[in-house]
């Protein structure tokens, strides 16, 4: 009997397989012909997850079908339903046929990449997350040693913990596995010492519970995020990301829903991310989104507080005392006004869609905060480092390109800049350089600056500015971290001009 059955067994198994259904994920055109796009969705974020696909059905012109994961790791198990990070298939809910799209912002990491493909859609940095008192004592990464921190399980914010373990056996970070809102709960009530989360997520979080949550700094390296699809559906991946190019407006489905769950649209994040490989401008973008005046005036009267008690022991240390106030407080203006600076320019570069508005707008703003008696701002055309004028604040000329000709040595200056890609600063320059004009007179400027916009390692622009005032150290300051929100949208927009159809523009004027 056994020698009869054998050569019918390769049929029986084939049978059961074609009764279970699909072994391999569904493409784009198996996805159409049913008429429903299947999308499962895990973590604390779920609803967020489901709303974006659903944008995404919609792109496709099919609904979606959604499903919830009962676990984070129910993504990445295998046809045995276990998770093995090392070995390489297709997760068993696409190949499967049962969940056709994973929208649960996954951050791409190798492990991931060998059970299905992963579209990116941005970019972002871990952060630490703790309680406002604890950002004396938890300044770095080394600081984190020994504590103990409350974490989502199998992220990939455990995986930098546990990876931070691995090189820390000595004292190792105790690790709390919980779902995202225990563990937030679990540092506002000191139950843990911190957090690790992605920089989107910390926003809301953060600005929730501004008294009992803070953002410290960055952890790990910069990360790109995507969406997850079974492999071999090129199909999928090809409209997956044309749907992400598509969102990467104002006003698109995914703006609009990440303003609604994070506090800060698309847009706006993405202008953010360009900085997160710089470490000392995190302060900046907290500041912006997060840090309310009251919390610098919180701290200022607690500091007086402690002078006052110390005033009747000695007069000396009492003088010590309100000098450190003083800087304090400076250095606390300064940041909330640089926040504040920041925010109004992203706010007044939502709508612009050419370069030369885009520069108009950033001179504009700059003028609101900066004491400028006049400014210019060039891009950087071709090779040969020619200078295209986009626009100019205040004087006397019509037009960008005359405002920089009627600069006198304003181009020698402006080609030392962009060759160095180095500031350049010169005090009281006299008549041999211009003089500041407007309809009341005019006076010679107090000192000329010229910065340099760059992106990815080039120049793209310059900015020459004439001030009225002497530049402090907080204007500079304000000029570096507004660099690279002007660096990316000046580069977005030319790729945008590059890939638009041919059109004559009458109002962008070439010079130099």
């Amino acid at each position: 009997m056994q020698t009869l059955l054998r050569p019918l067994l390769p049929l029986v198994a084939a049978a059961a397989l074609a009764g279970a259904g699909s072994t391999h994920g569904r493409t784009l055109a198996e996805i159409r012909n049913t008429g429903e796009l299947r999308v499962c969705v895990a973590g604390s974020s779920a609803d967020f997850y489901r709303t974006n696909a659903q944008e995404f059905a919609r792109y496709l012109g099919v609904p979606a079908r959604v499903e919830n994961l009962p676990t984070w790791d129910a993504q990445f198990v295998n046809a045995q339903g276990v998770v093995q990070r090392d070995a390489r298939y297709e997760a068993a809910p696409l190949a499967s046929g049962r969940c056709d799209l994973y929208p649960n912002d996954l951050h791409i990491t190798p492990w991931r990449e060998q059970k299905m493909v992963l579209v990116p859609y941005f970019s972002t940095r871990n952060v630490v997350v703790a309680r406002p008192d604890a950002r004396s004592i938890l300044r770095s990464p080394e600081d984190l040693a020994g504590r103990t921190a409350a974490v989502q399980a199998g992220t990939a914010y455990e995986g930098w913990l546990r990876t931070y373990n691995a090189t820390n056996k000595n004292t190792p970070i105790t690790i709390h596995p919980m779902a995202t809102a225990q563990a937030m709960q679990a540092v506002a009530q000191r139950r843990a010492d911190f957090t690790v989360i992605a920089a989107e997520s910390a926003f809301k979080w953060v600005r929730d519970d501004l008294d009992n949550l803070d953002l410290l700094f960055p952890v790990g390296e910069l990360t790109q995020v995507g969406w997850g699809i079974s492999p071999n559906t090129p199909d999928l991946e090809q409209a997956l990301s044309a749907f992400f190019s598509q969102s990467r407006r104002v006003g698109s489905g995914l703006d609009i829903s990440w303003r609604n769950k994070y506090g800060v649209s698309l847009m706006e994040y993405q202008m953010y991310s360009a900085s997160f490989d710089t470490d000392h401008r995190w302060r900046d973008l907290f500041v912006t989104w997060g840090i309310p005046a009251g919390s610098a005036l919180a701290g200022l009267l607690l500091a007086m507080a402690f002078w006052a008690r110390r005033l009747h022991r000695e007069v000396a240390r009492h003088r010590l005392t309100v000098q450190a106030l003083r800087e304090s407080q400076q250095q606390m203006h300064d940041e909330v006004a640089r926040g504040k600076a920041v925010s109004d320019l992203l706010r007044g570069l939502q709508l612009v869609n050419s370069l030369e508005a885009f520069g108009q707008v950033t001179l504009w703003e700059l003028a609101r905060h900066l004491p400028l008696g006049q400014s210019l701002i060039a891009v950087v055309v071709g090779s040969d480092q020619r200078f295209q004028a986009l626009a100019h604040y205040a004087g006397t000329a019509a037009t960008p390109s005359q405002a920089l000709a009627d600069f006198p040595m304003t181009t020698g200056l402006m080609a030392r800049c962009a060759s160095t890609a180095e500031a350049v600063l010169v005090e009281a320059p006299g008549p041999q350089y211009l003089r500041i004009r407007s309809g009341l007179g005019h006076c010679a400027p107090a000192s000329l600056l010229l910065v340099p916009i760059r992106h990815a390692g080039q120049v793209v622009a310059v900015i020459e500015m004439a001030s009225t005032q002497p530049l402090t150290p907080a204007h500079r300051e304000l000029l570096a971290a507004l660099e690279p929100i002007v660096a990316t949208g000046i580069h977005r927009l030319q790729k945008e001009t590059a890939s638009a159809p041919p059109h004559t523009d009458s109002h962008r004027e070439a010079c130099c």
